[in-house]
């Protein structure tokens, strides 16, 4: 149809007729040429079903009769076209509208239609209508083409998915340039000294054999050390691959000497000098001194034995003028000795000195059983008033020796496990000796007899009793 005519069919009570529809003017209308069929255009290359797909849930449109194509003739100038009349359309359930198409994309199989020229206005024309016009519905259906089905009412479970913990990206680190560099130069000086120390051991079959002698020390009037560590030091051999010549060391209490010593290793010879030193206090064993009141005494007197690899031993009193007091008076006295060697060292003891005011005698015997003992004074062969016992104690502990000492050293008197005497002290030997004075009448009682008094008698009884006797010159 020609839809730029106008469609009055809401006032058209009539029905359509040629003389309803009046007459025009052709003269001022050019001709139009034919048009195709409508259906011609159903039959291109796009062709397109005219009843659109319907989803399940609709209700499939029904289908509509395409009206026949109008004649106008063209020979004169009047109309004479007629419609005829069309037949009732069954009614059509509603369909949910769809999106509106813009535009109908072009058939290329229809071709081309020439323009049409301008038609002057045309007054308008009544046309009769039939009333079964009226429920003919005009809206032009368009074929579905590229469009959204309509949406069921089902609501459609959409799945989550899932959300990962947004990860912060790591900042980057600013690079150091002085430590990568430093790091770099470290690498180089690794990999060189590693290179250094390859080469060095590959070039060398055998290890180097590094000996040292040391500066030995010999103690004076000891016998020279057979350890061969003790001359020298290892390295790149055993010690146990070596050997040891200390033959030329022949006297060992000459003070200031050195002698030289050989160590070979795998026919090498070594050679170290040894020097004899001497840094050992002398060693000296004391003796009980009586003296009469207003006598004279020297510190000689007092010492029994010395020891010192060198031989040689000097004394004197650590306070000379003490010593001349205590012999104003008769009692029993400490008397302070500073023993010294040629090297050097020195020590001090501790002597006792008796005061006495009867004759001192010229020789004495000591009677001596396990730890007691009698030194019996003899004036011209015979028993002297001057007589005394006493008792040695030896400590196990060197600890309860020094206590004990440094308690009672200055005391005349003290008493130990129930003996008291006037003390004497050997460091060397961790010894106490406690010394008693007795008379002849105390003698006897001790003994239970009456001990002889004339040297050869007094002599063979102490020995029947089982002591060890000596004779003494003072």
């Amino acid at each position: 149809m020609n839809n730029n005519m106008p469609n009055n069919n809401e006032t058209n009570q009539e029905g359509l007729n040629s003389v309803s529809l009046g007459n025009i003017d052709m003269g001022n209308v050019n001709p139009v040429p034919p048009v195709p069929p409508v259906d011609s255009l159903n039959t291109g290359v796009n062709e397109q079903p005219t009843i659109p797909m319907v989803e399940p849930n609709q209700v499939p449109e029904a289908p509509v009769s395409q009206p026949e194509a109008v004649n106008i003739p063209t020979g004169d100038n009047s109309v004479n076209a007629s419609i005829p009349p069309v037949e009732p359309v069954a009614p059509v359930t509603p369909v949910e509208p769809v999106a509106p198409v813009d535009t109908i994309p072009p058939v290329d199989s229809v071709g081309t239609i020439p323009p049409v020229e301008p038609i002057s206005p045309v007054s308008p024309v009544n046309y009769d209508v039939p009333e079964a016009m009226n429920s003919f519905n005009t809206t032009p259906v368009f074929n579905e083409i590229g469009t959204v089905p309509p949406i069921s009412n089902t609501s459609i479970p959409i799945p989550t998915p899932p959300v990962n913990n947004p990860v912060e990206p790591k900042k980057k680190k600013k690079v150091n340039k002085t430590i990568f560099v430093l790091i770099i130069v470290l690498l180089i000086a690794a990999v060189g000294v590693g290179v250094y120390i390859f080469l060095n051991m590959s070039n060398s079959s055998t290890p180097k054999i590094v000996v040292t002698p040391k500066e030995v020390e010999i103690e004076a009037g000891s016998t020279p050390s057979s350890n061969i560590e003790d001359y020298a030091t290892f390295s790149g051999v055993s010690s146990s691959q070596c050997s040891l010549d200390t033959s030329s060391i022949t006297d060992t209490s000459a003070v200031g000497t050195e002698y030289t010593f050989t160590i070979t290793c795998n026919s090498v010879a070594y050679n170290g000098t040894a020097k004899i030193v001497d840094t050992t206090a002398p060693v000296v064993v004391l003796k009980q001194v009586t003296v009469q009141v207003g006598g004279e005494v020297s510190p000689e007197d007092f010492i029994d034995a010395c020891t010192d690899p060198s031989g040689e031993c000097t004394y004197e009193f650590s306070e000379p003028s003490t010593v001349n007091g205590y012999l104003a008076t008769a009692a029993n006295y400490h008397v302070d000795i500073v023993v010294r060697d040629s090297a050097g060292n020195e020590i001090t003891v501790t002597g006792t000195m008796i005061v006495t005011q009867e004759e001192v005698p010229d020789m004495y015997l000591t009677c001596t059983m396990n730890d007691n003992a009698y030194r019996l004074g003899l004036i011209e062969n015979n028993l002297s008033s001057s007589i005394t016992r006493t008792y040695t104690f030896t400590f196990s502990r060197a600890d309860d020796y020094n206590s004990f000492k440094s308690q009672n050293e200055n005391s005349t008197e003290v008493t130990y496990q129930n003996i008291t005497g006037m003390p004497t002290f050997d460091d060397s030997k961790l010894t106490l000796t406690l010394a008693q004075t007795l008379t002849k009448p105390q003698l006897d009682s001790e003994e239970g007899t009456v001990v002889p008094t004339a040297y050869g008698e007094l002599r063979a009884y102490f020995v029947g009793e089982g002591y060890t006797c000596a004779l003494e010159r003072p």
